[in-house]
């Protein structure tokens, strides 16, 4: 169920953000996802998670007992 934690609060942290194109004059794009959003929140109550909770950022840093000290980096982030 991490992956739907990280995906509804990707998902919900963008809705309503409308990026613009790099065109003149630029164009715009309104981002919503309400249903991406209500799709997951009802697969999460199916699974008994309460998503009327606040939303809090989920752990997404990379951990590896074996790898070099990255400061808990995803790979590659730091290049």
């Amino acid at each position: 169920m991490e992956a739907a934690d990280v995906a509804r609060y990707a998902l919900v942290i963008h809705d309503g953000m409308t990026p613009l194109g790099d065109d003149e004059p630029p164009s715009r794009w309104p981002m919503r996802f309400d249903c991406e959003i209500q799709c997951i929140d009802a697969a999460l109550e199916m699974a008994g998670i309460d998503t009327t909770q606040a939303l809090h950022p989920p752990n997404i840093y990379w951990k590896d007992d074996d790898a070099d000290d990255g400061g808990g980096l995803l790979p590659g982030a730091d290049d």
